[in-house]
């Protein structure tokens, strides 16, 4: 099910059909007994004790993977990650990590590790990348309580132990709770399926929220896909690599709990870089570079999330469903925590020159609008240069400055799935300590502000003393990043600079329950593409695999060029993005 500003599921093009086959055991006995759980204050955690995890090129514990010709194989495991302070004491025992799941890169690591984030794979423009992805998560409620206690069998979901039938979703009732079973949390094997944010794929590979496939191998969605020796627990990709240098990302999109996948942990980055394009002096593919040939500074990830946690300094996730038909789902989730690199509140040094962010935000809802100041003169700065958003470079930097006129780009803006990569000059900050806020409003862009003292704040960076010199790419001085890009509209008029073959116009409608938001919809068009009563509209075009029938909306021909209006008559702001294609 799709809820408020989360991202859409499936695409623009479809989203996915509800399996209605015989269920296989729905009458399991689920008998396990969730930890009870006391939840933490966000302010009674304290902040900047404890470093910025890097990658581990530059020391840090985020893996770092330089893709090639050969496999790689990244595996879905649970483990313990240093999240709190050092300082942190839990209610009970002894603080040993807390529990979570992430991609390993083919290594059992450290335990607890230093970040659950990652791995970071570097690939290459024209190099395909295979990455076998293996699903070793557990195949009962374990320590990710937050996981298991977030499930919600009434949704559209995958659903494995009745064979994708979703029975629960269609035996629900409007306005009335759920019973039996319907009303149980899931326990068994985990569903799970990598997508590749931003990627240009094949639809094969696009880690669709149907393509899951479970820990134990015995379960898979109508659209599971595996290349060549994939075991049952495994899907083989081989990404083609073939767009522009751009941020890509991947974490889970399994159907109705990518919610609780991305929140357990399992998100990682893919940069694509172009060794053939040409960057100014001192900039490099990955980083930045001191002079035409001096030593590169590896750019710093900052992938930012926000996160609740229990007096145990466990992963917490409100289940209180809204309404009645669903007992534990919430339409969308904000944390009272700020976690950056898989770190509460961390601090960087830095020295007074310029650095490189790549910022991904990875939080379930939450928008961010972040700016730099100073944390005793309270004085903003210094500005942000933008140098690339989700599709690659922009043809010139992006000057985002606090201290900017009304109506000129003052803060960096991040909504959930949304990556920047900038970079910042701290040369005339020597000395200074200076704090990432956040002020992006819950819902954006109407609702609350942030707690100044706790979601308000980010990160922490310690400049060191100066001067220090610099030979790396300046932005201020407006030297282009890149060959203008072949613009398909006149940014200064708005205008087409090609033919349209098509205009669509897709209506974001949300339906509301008793209680609140019970699902988004596009063009007021259920996910199988059936109208409300399961008739067929005459110009949806039907579209069968793994047995399964889906009714499209929208076809578009490969080469074509179309405008998208996508309306949003909805009460708060929607991040959009497609599935295996980029927009300008």
């Amino acid at each position: 099910m799709i809820t408020r500003r989360n991202l859409l599921k499936g695409g623009l093009v479809a989203a996915g059909a509800a399996a209605v086959s015989p269920y296989v055991n729905f009458s399991r006995v689920f008998a396990q007994t969730l930890v009870a759980q006391t939840p933490l204050p966000g302010s009674a955690i304290p902040q900047w004790l404890d470093p910025l995890p890097l990658l581990s090129l530059a020391g840090g514990p985020m893996e770092t993977v330089v893709a090639g010709a050969d496999e790689i194989e990244l595996a879905m495991r649970e483990f313990r990650s240093t999240v709190m302070p050092s300082t942190f004491v839990p209610a009970t025992g002894t603080y040993a990590g807390t529990w979570v799941w992430g991609y390993r890169a083919g290594v059992t690591g450290t335990d607890p590790a230093g970040t659950y984030i990652g791995p970071v794979v570097v690939a290459s423009r024209g190099t395909p990348t295979q990455i076998r992805w293996v699903n070793e998560l557990p195949e009962s409620p374990s320590d990710v309580v937050a996981y298991w206690a977030g499930t919600d069998q009434t949704l559209h979901w995958a659903d494995p132990l009745n064979g994708g039938a979703n029975h629960c979703a269609h035996e629900i009732v409007p306005g009335q709770p759920a019973t039996g079973t319907c009303a149980a949390h899931y326990e068994g094997p985990v569903p799970t399926v990598p997508h590749l944010h931003g990627g240009e794929v094949p639809p094969v590979l696009d880690g669709g929220p149907d393509a899951w496939f479970t820990s134990d191998g015995n379960y898979h969605g109508h659209a599971y896909y595996s290349g060549l020796g994939g075991a049952a627990n495994e899907a083989v990709y081989r990404y083609p690599n073939s767009q522009e240098a751009a941020p890509t990302w991947f974490h889970d999109h399994t159907l109705g709990v990518t919610r609780l996948g991305v929140y357990a942990g399992l998100a990682g980055a893919h940069p694509i870089i172009d060794p053939s394009l040409s960057l100014p002096t001192g900039l490099h593919p990955v980083g930045l570079q001191q002079g035409a040939s001096g030593p590169v500074d590896f750019l710093i990830p900052l992938v930012l999330q926000d996160r609740s946690f229990d007096t145990n300094g466990q992963l917490l996730f409100d289940n209180a469903g809204i309404n009645p038909e669903h007992p534990f789902w919430v339409p969308e989730l904000v944390g009272d925590v700020i976690v950056v690199n898989g770190k509460v509140w961390p601090f960087l040094n830095v020295e007074p020159r310029r650095y490189r962010f790549l910022f991904i935000n990875g939080s379930n809802a939450r928008a961010y609008e972040m700016f730099f100041t100073n944390s005793v003169t309270k004085v903003n700065g210094p500005p942000i240069w933008q140098i690339a958003t989700d599709g690659g470079y922009l043809d010139r930097p992006v000057r985002i400055d606090p201290g900017a006129p009304k109506g000129q780009m003052q803060r960096l803006l991040l909504q959930p799935g949304e990556r920047a990569d900038v970079i910042v000059d701290f040369s005339r900050s020597a000395g200074q300590t200076l704090i990432l806020r956040n002020i992006g409003r819950h819902p954006f862009p109407n609702g609350t502000p942030p707690q100044a003292s706790t979601v308000g704040r980010v990160l922490q960076v310690r400049v060191g003393p100066g001067p220090v010199s610099d030979a790396s790419y300046d932005p201020a001085s407006g030297i282009p990043l890149r060959p203008a890009m072949v613009r398909l509209v006149n940014p200064a008029t708005g205008t087409l600079t090609v033919t349209a073959a098509k205009t669509r116009e897709l209506t974001l409608n949300e339906i509301i329950g008793a209680g609140g938001p019970l699902e988004l919809l596009v063009n007021n068009t259920k996910w199988d593409g059936l109208r409300a009563d399961r008739s067929v509209r005459a110009d949806f075009e039907p579209v069968t695999a793994g047995g399964v029938t889906e009714y499209f909306s929208e076809l578009p021909a490969e080469g074509d060029t179309e405008l998208w209006e996508i309306v949003n008559l909805t009460a708060d702001a929607h991040p959009i993005h497609t599935h295996l294609t980029q927009c300008q």
